[in-house]
Parts: C-alpha cells; structure tokens; sequence
C-alpha cells in the first residue's frame, strides 16, 4: 500500500481500524438471526395484525405492521412485534398471516424467507477489508524502489533491451 516509500498515515489507519472494528462489532452478532431470516428456520405460527406503524425520514415514509405472533404449538407468544417487509396495504387490523419467528427481537419474518441477511454479509466484508488494509499498511515491508512501478523490467512482457 504505501507503494510510494512514504509511512502509511496513523490518522488514516487509526479511522480505518476503528470503521472495520465497529463494522465487526454490529454485524457479526447478527450473521446467525441473519442466516435463519433467510431461511426462514425458527418456530412457525401466525401473525395478527393489529397497527401500522410509519415511521418518516428525509423525505420517504416506511411502514410496517405491528401486532401479536403466536406459534402454531402455543409455546411462542410475542405481542408488537413487527412483521418484517410488510407494507402500507399489506393488511387491515385483524387479519392474519403465515409468519416465523428467527429470534430477531421485535420482528418476525415471511414464511419464505427473508433477503435482509444482504446487508450484513456486505456489511462484514466491508469491515474485513478495511482491517485487511489496516494490517497490509502496517505488517507489510515497504516495497523497495525497484518494485514501485506496475510494470518493471523483471515483469514486463516487453523484451529488455
């Protein structure tokens, strides 16, 4: 990385570190209640609905059914919860629909699964890369002043003269 001989930045690799470390500590607890939302693994039942929460922000309004999750044998009742990825006309107060709980407080899922585990394996990757790069800027000799270029004579596919 500091290709060019000169020290890597400590303000530049200290905002890197902290980004990918704070990327880390809010995904990966999240990777297990992600991989089960997708597939949709944890306890069946149904969900009621009872209000439409909307919630506004710069210009867009976001709403979702909340209301009551009761599994099919009884053991799981969960009262306002939402059901993840319902919308505005989704339903009208009372009607039920098939739904999962996959431990998510607060949220129940789709039957079919859920897309939402996306965003955090992009989220992991990004904080991987950014301690990759933190660690290749710091563990990595410096290249020395023959390898700079991309190309150099060793390299080149152009015959040396």
């Amino acid at each position: 990385m500091a290709a060019s001989g000169r020290r890597p930045s400590g303000f530049v690799s200290l905002l890197l570190l902290l980004a990918g470390i704070l990327l880390f500590w809010l995904t990966v607890p999240n990777l297990g209640t992600a991989a089960r939302a997708a597939t949709a693994n944890g306890p069946r039942g149904t969900f009621t609905a009872a209000d439409l929460v909307c919630v506004g922000h710069a210009g867009h309004t976001s709403c979702e059914w909340s209301g009551t999750f009761r599994s099919d044998d009884g053991t799981v009742e969960l009262m306002g919860v939402k059901l993840y990825g319902s919308g505005r006309d989704t339903f009208e107060a009372g009607q039920t629909a098939p739904a999962v709980d996959v431990g998510n407080a607060g949220r129940v899922y789709d039957p079919t699964g859920s897309r939402s585990w996306i965003i955090t394996v992009v989220l992991v990757v990004v904080a991987y890369v950014l301690l990759v790069a933190v660690a290749r800027r710091h563990l990595m000799p410096p290249a020395s002043p023959g390898e700079k270029g991309l190309f150099t004579r060793r390299h080149s596919m152009l015959p040396a003269k």
